[in-house]
């Protein structure tokens, strides 16, 4: 730690990462809803573990508890799932406006 830092209080016993929660990581959470969207079966399967443990992994890297790392992992599947459950929605939408067009 620079001798500045030291000065203005910080130390490197009260330093620590805080990271930004995975589930407010939209354009994360995005990605990976685009990309269940067009994969299938084991090869989804295979997908979405690699992606989850790989974010676990991030985590660990950055010093954060097992169970810190746990509840993210979570609370980042629920908003992959929730977007998931929007982009359906919105499709259904849109199919279901078409089919009602009113002839003038």
């Amino acid at each position: 730690m620079s001798a500045a830092l030291k000065d203005l209080g910080f130390s490197e016993l009260d330093e620590r990462v805080v990271p930004f929660p995975l589930a407010g990581q939209v354009s994360l959470v995005r990605r990976c809803a685009s990309e269940l969207e067009n994969i299938h079966g084991q090869a989804a399967l295979h997908y979405w573990k690699s992606e989850c443990r790989a974010l676990a992994e991030r985590l660990r890297t950055l010093g954060c508890a097992d169970d810190a790392i746990s509840q993210q992992v979570m609370a980042f599947q629920t908003e992959v799932q929730v977007e998931m459950m929007r982009r359906y929605s919105g499709r259904l939408a849109g199919e279901a406006q078409d089919g009602y067009r009113l002839n003038p």
